[in-house]
């Protein structure tokens, strides 16, 4: 059985392939010119171990996500489509990053100082000093001092602005060509006026030692002005989260989605503004994204029956890698687990059914049976690879400060945030859920103002919430019985319902031809479905209990609302893109292929309103409305603090213009077409088969989309394909 996704529409083939047959040579050759190198096909195709049973009556149905991965590594070539709107949202992704690097000036992103002060320190052999002992370098704190006590610190942290304080455009940066370097500036040399240590020495050190590693090697970088040095770190972290377009297109594409589900997957960090402004400026948080989200992709397929050991090793060697980056990652075993009992069960499920029923012991087995069938091998080596490379830091931690994460300043510092009253949880508890909802789409200041509208956040968490309850509970129904029932284009119907969509299909036919065996297999696909769903969820989910968790201890102690920061869940963006991808293709239904269109066009709303809460509140004089006269202006204020000239921040600014527009239509055309410029093999089921030759197969394809007749003869050995 073949599935070729058109926009919208799946259409789906099954030929029988006599088993003594030599395939026709038009379709090797086919077969041969269609084999995928990329990371998706690396990482999904298990080896065939043994025979699969045949597909219940009516599961050509089936949308996407509930194929399993592919045995063969057979695909027809993708439309070029598809890929070049990928390519296109990931560099207007890569373009708003530079933008935004140059919207913010030096110093205003996320504690950057002393995550900058850590990457000189390494320079000039200060090592990792212990918490409580790592006080900020002269050449550090020279500058920025103005951002955290000095010139613009009530303006910039305050919203002073509001109470008369100068924004950046009224402020006159030192002149380009007279900024110093930090050795200039002081140098290495700790400050000693009493104030707080630098208490970033309590996260690991793996993307500070890739900055001093970058500037050490680029020749003269001791001499660069400061802001030119933090700029390059900036372009470490955008380099670095980058790429998470293309995980979530990869993510959802082993997911099983089709290619415009992928596609709005890939374009949800253009949508988030908060994440923009973090990716933009140099920090820890970027790194942890890559890594959990490669995490993502890896298991993905595992949850779609890829328990392969080297796939378990690509999942340790992600987790380790997290492991170095941030506490948060500490929470991924669970993760890991989860996704391999899912793809237990869809394995198990799929490989133990058959048409013939048998007795209630044989079906069940002993207890020990089950317990021996667990996927012990690959979960075992995923966790405990990435404990083996990245376990050491945190037995470090525990074993000289007696605490997995010590405190990196060593004492409970005084605080600066507002008072909460009354004192009670409710107070503390609406205060967390608001602001931490708040500061995830648009934490543009440090802290407030400047900010999203409300209107623009209520409506943006309406959205993702209730696509996410629609891909966790699904949105198909049941079709009646018959062979007939469904209709001709069933396929096409649901195409996109995710990965429970079978449910309705197979309740044509279930075991042994009765309604009450496939009312079992739905329910059973459906809690498989949500099963993946929240596995998917479970960064994001980690990461808010354990910013409340702190949270509420620290108000406890000082009733002050502390670290309510939106941005620790952007460690899930790459399984929160999926699950949303998943939930608007189910709402869209045959007209999936406007998904990736529409998710662009709200990116753009969203941006725009964060551009202009930014530009109104740093970039215009006190008493100034923004009009688009004021554009000029604008610019012209950023520029001045940039650290090239201006003519970089204009072009940067048109590229991204440029390009956003580009990726918005090329959407557009892709939502217009009504026939794709190529076929798109969908995944071959990946339960645990052994294939039978493909070529029939992506023959079958290819007379489809050329609007040819096609045979559609149902076998056992087509469904195995």
């Amino acid at each position: 059985m073949v599935v070729a996704h058109r926009w919208g529409r799946t259409v789906t083939i099954t030929q029988t392939v006599h088993p003594t047959a030599r395939p026709p040579a038009r379709a090797a050759k086919a077969g041969r010119q269609g084999m995928s190198s990329t990371l998706a096909s690396t990482m999904d195709a298990p080896k065939p171990t043994s025979t699969a049973r045949p597909a219940p009556a009516g599961a050509d149905a089936a949308d996407p996500a509930e194929k399993p991965l592919p045995t063969s590594g057979v695909r027809v070539r993708r439309m070029r489509r598809g890929p070049l709107l990928l390519v296109l949202i990931t560099a207007a992704h890569l373009a708003m990053l530079l933008s935004y690097a140059f919207v913010y000036p030096t110093w205003a992103g996320y504690d950057e100082a002393q995550h900058v002060d850590m990457v000189y320190g390494l320079q000039h052999g200060d090592g990792w000093p212990a918490p409580g002992k790592k006080m900020i370098a002269s050449g550090v704190a020279a500058t920025s001092d103005d951002f955290d006590r000095g010139r613009y610190a009530d303006m910039f942290q305050s919203g002073g602005k509001r109470r008369g304080a100068a924004p950046f455009a009224e402020i006159d940066p030192t002149p380009r060509g007279e900024r110093r370097s930090f050795a200039e500036l002081g140098g290495p040399t700790p400050v000693d006026d009493g104030r707080l240590s630098n208490q970033m020495v309590q996260h690991p050190p793996m993307i500070y030692a890739a900055g001093a590693l970058l500037l050490d090697v680029l020749p003269g970088s001791d001499d660069w002005s400061y802001d030119t040095q933090v700029f390059v770190l900036r372009l470490v972290n955008i380099l670095v989260v980058g790429p998470l377009p293309v995980l979530g297109w990869l993510a959802a594409r082993r997911f099983g989605l089709g290619e415009p589900a992928a596609l709005a997957a890939a374009a949800l960090p253009l949508a988030i503004p908060g994440f923009t402004r973090v990716g933009a400026t140099f920090n820890n948080d970027g790194i942890l994204m890559l890594t959990t989200g490669a995490l993502t992709v890896v298991l993905a397929g595992v949850m779609r029956g890829d328990l392969r050991r080297r796939t378990a090793a690509w999942a340790g060697l992600w987790f380790g890698l997290a492991l170095l980056s941030k506490a948060f990652a500490l929470t991924m075993p669970v993760m890991i687990v989860a996704a391999y009992l899912v793809g237990w069960w869809r394995v198990r499920g799929t490989g133990t059914r058959s048409d013939v029923p048998k007795p209630r012991r044989e079906r069940l087995g002993s207890w020990w049976a089950l317990v021996r069938s667990l996927p012990w091998v690959p979960g075992v080596l995923a966790v405990g690879l990435g404990l083996a490379v990245s376990g050491w830091w945190w037995v470090r931690n525990y074993v000289l400060y007696n605490a997995v994460q010590p405190n990196g300043w060593a004492v409970n510092p005084p605080r600066r945030e507002p008072l909460l009253l009354p004192d009670s949880f409710f107070t503390w508890f609406w205060y967390f859920v608001r602001t931490m909802i708040s500061r995830f789409w648009g934490g543009l200041g440090m802290f407030e103002p400047p900010q999203l509208s409300p209107i623009a956040i209520v409506l943006a968490t309406v959205v993702v919430v209730g696509l996410s309850v629609v891909a966790m509970v699904g949105g198909g129904r049941h079709r009646p019985a018959g062979p007939d029932a469904a209709g001709p284009d069933a396929a096409g119907r649901s195409a996109t319902a995710g990965p429970d969509a079978v449910a309705g299909s197979a309740g044509a036919v279930g075991s042994g031809g009765t309604a009450a065996g496939s009312g079992v297999l739905g329910r059973e696909v459906r809690l498989w479905g949500a099963a993946s769903v929240v596995v998917l969820l479970l960064p994001v989910a980690f990461a808010y209990l354990s910013v409340g968790q702190r949270s509420w201890a620290d108000y406890k102690l000082y009733t002050r609302g502390i670290a309510v920061q939106g941005r620790y869940l952007y460690l899930g963006i790459v399984g929160l893109g999926v699950v949303i991808a998943l939930g608007l293709c189910r709402v869209l239904r045959a007209r999936e292929r406007f998904g990736p269109l529409m998710v662009l066009v709200g990116a753009a709303l969203m941006q725009g309103a964060a551009l202009l809460a930014i530009c109104s509140y740093y970039w215009l004089p006190r008493q100034v409305s923004f009009t688009p006269a004021r554009i000029p202006d604008v610019v012209s204020a950023i520029g001045r603090w940039a650290p090239f000239p201006i003519g970089v921040t204009i072009a940067t600014f048109v590229l991204a213009a440029a390009l956003f527009v580009a990726a918005l239509s090329a959407a557009a055309l892709s939502a217009a077409a009504s026939q794709p410029t190529g076929s798109v093999l969908a995944d071959v089921p990946a339960s645990r088969s052994r294939p039978t030759s493909p070529e029939p197969a992506v023959q079958a394809a290819e007379s489809a989309t050329a609007g040819r007749p096609t045979d559609h003869t149902s076998s056992d050995a087509a469904r195995t394909q």
